[in-house]
């Protein structure tokens, strides 16, 4: 599990410590006596695990950037540190 991951676990477990304090016993046997009221609850859950999802896959791509950034920071400094080499292991020139 990433940072990430652990702090929608945080999220999501918070939450759940929240229900389980302030909504009174039965709730969910009434919830599923209206249709309505099922139905929105559903979709609030549907819409919480896509959310889920697309910031878990942003922070992948965040993280694909980061490492190309460090791994183009790296080659610059591979191809300076290159250049300096050569130009110091070079002949004078005659004149």
């Amino acid at each position: 599990m990433n940072r990430v991951e652990h702090v929608l676990y945080d999220e999501v477990t918070g939450l759940l410590d929240r229900l389980a304090t302030t909504v009174p016993g039965g709730s969910l046997a009434e919830a599923g006596g209206h249709p309505l009221l099922r139905s929105r609850l559903e979709q609030a859950e549907g819409d919480l695990a896509a959310a889920r999802d697309a910031v878990i896959e942003g922070y992948g791509r965040w993280r694909r950037a980061l490492e190309d950034v460090e791994n183009l920071w790296a080659l610059a400094a591979w191809r300076s540190a290159a250049a300096e080499e050569a130009s110091e292991q070079s002949p004078p020139l005659a004149a």
